[in-house]
Parts: C-alpha cells; sequence; structure tokens
C-alpha cells in the first residue's frame, strides 16, 4: 500500500511538473497501445520520455512498448528492426531499476527485457542471460506473487533450458559456465500458475502447449491447442499464437 502511494504521489508531481505534453504524450500513447498501434504509442512514449525521464509510468510504459515492439518484428522476421528495439528496452528496463529498485515490476520487466535480448546473443552471453532472467523473474515473484507475468517468464525460460539436450547443456558449462538449472514440469507449474492468477491468456495458453510438446504429451498438447484457437485475442500476439495452434493442431490430427 505504501509503495502504491508513493508511485501515485510521484505521477501527480511529474504531471503538475511537466504540464505543458507531458500526461498528453502518455494519455496519447495509451490509446495507441490499446489499439495495438505500438510503432505510435512508442512514438508518444518517447515524447513524455524525453520531457520526464526520471517517471515511473513513462520508464514502465517504454520499457513495455519496446519489448512488444521487439516481438512484433521478430514475429515478422526483420531481425535487424527486432534487435535495435530490444537492446533499447534493455537500457530502458536498466534505468528502471536503478530509479525505482523496490517496485516488483521492475524485475518482471528486466527479465523480459533480458529474455528478448537472449535471441541475439551467442552462447557466453545467453548463459549469463539465462541467469539474470531467472533472477530477476524470481526477485519479481518474491515482490509480487500474484505477477502472472513473471510466472509466464520462468515457464518459458524453464521450458527453453529444460529442452537442451545434453550435448548442447555440456557444450554450454564447458565453454562458457555454469548453465542454471531448470525443468519441464517447472515450466509446466508456473504457466499454469499464471493462468490461474489470470486466466484466458492467449499466449500463456500457447506456450503451455509447447511444454507439453516437449514433455511427449500430446494429449495435453492438443488440449491447449485447441483452448488457443477458442480463446478471444486480447493482445497483439495473439494472432500469431492462433496462427501457430493451427498449424500444429492440423499435424497432430492430420
Amino acid at each position: 500500500m505504501k509503495r502504491s502511494i508513493i508511485i501515485l504521489l510521484v505521477y501527480l508531481i511529474s504531471t503538475t511538473a511537466f504540464p505543458n505534453g507531458y500526461k498528453e504524450y502518455l494519455e496519447k500513447g495509451d490509446s495507441l497501445y490499446v489499439k495495438f498501434k505500438l510503432d505510435d504509442a512508442y512514438k508518444n512514449y518517447k515524447l513524455a520520455y524525453d520531457l520526464n525521464p526520471d517517471d515511473y509510468f513513462v520508464l514502465s510504459k517504454i520499457t513495455r512498448v519496446c519489448n512488444d515492439l521487439g516481438e512484433y518484428y521478430y514475429e515478422l522476421h526483420d531481425e535487424d528492426k527486432s534487435e535495435k528495439v530490444v537492446y533499447e528496452a534493455v537500457e530502458y528496463a536498466e534505468e528502471f531499476h536503478n530509479l525505482y529498485p523496490d517496485s516488483a515490476r521492475v524485475y518482471t520487466f528486466l527479465a523480459w527485457s533480458y529474455g528478448n535480448q537472449a535471441l541475439f546473443e551467442g552462447g557466453n552471453e545467453k548463459v549469463k542471460l539465462a541467469h539474470k532472467i531467472k533472477n530477476n523473474a524470481g526477485e519479481a515473484i518474491r515482490r509480487d506473487s500474484t505477477d502472472f507475468f513473471a510466472y509466464i517468464i520462468l515457464s518459458i525460460y524453464n521450458r527453453q533450458v529444460a529442452s537442451l539436450s545434453w550435448f548442447e547443456r555440456l557444450f554450454a558449462e564447458t565453454f562458457f559456465g555454469d548453465v542454471p538449472d531448470a525443468s519441464l514440469e517447472d515450466s509446466e507449474k508456473y504457466m499454469l500458475k499464471a493462468l490461474e492468477i489470470k486466466p484466458g491468456i492467449v499466449i500463456a495458453a500457447f506456450h503451455l502447449s509447447l511444454t507439453y510438446r516437449e514433455m511427449d504429451n500430446e494429449e495435453k498438447e492438443i488440449e491447449w491447442l485447441k483452448k488457443v484457437i477458442k480463446l478471444p485475442e486480447r493482445d497483439f500476439r495473439d494472432k500469431f499464437a492462433k496462427r501457430k495452434a493451427k498449424k500444429r493442431l492440423e499435424e497432430l490430427l492430420d
């Protein structure tokens, strides 16, 4: 409660100190974001950031939209644009952490940003980032056990690390250092927890199907793929997840 009051006071002071544009850019960015107009939302959040770079809400929103854009471009196979904006997300996330180290959201956004960064890194840096992802997502949950997004991140992390072959793990540990522990059972547990906290998340349901695929549990995989297709779209990622789910289901039922 005390933290929420402090954040609210920061917002009120900021909007008073920067009346000409700051609040307008922030609200415009929000209105564009909910319509999935991510590029335009980013431009407005960036204008708000330029006016008030230390504001909690601006740092939160610009970190979020940079990660969103990175994932959007990645889905479109535009890796150059994706990489550029993902590294920008990492910079904002680290700045966010430096200014607001007591906020649970900061650690979720750090884990998220490092997870996206790992897409563009080599083996040595990937191992370092794996530790950062696990530690920051875990810290987010320790600070706020209702943060469904942190559970999603931990689930995906566990699936990706646990799915390494023995050779890949041996190679990584030999040349790049200790690979953190992970398991498919934990991947399942964390994603089910995320869906318990916030039911109906398409991307969570889709990633749970991927975990069951790695577990060779075809019955469960099909069950969750069908759920993905039936769930309503609420996020820009959902159309991509639904498309992949439909294709995979056709392969399984053919």
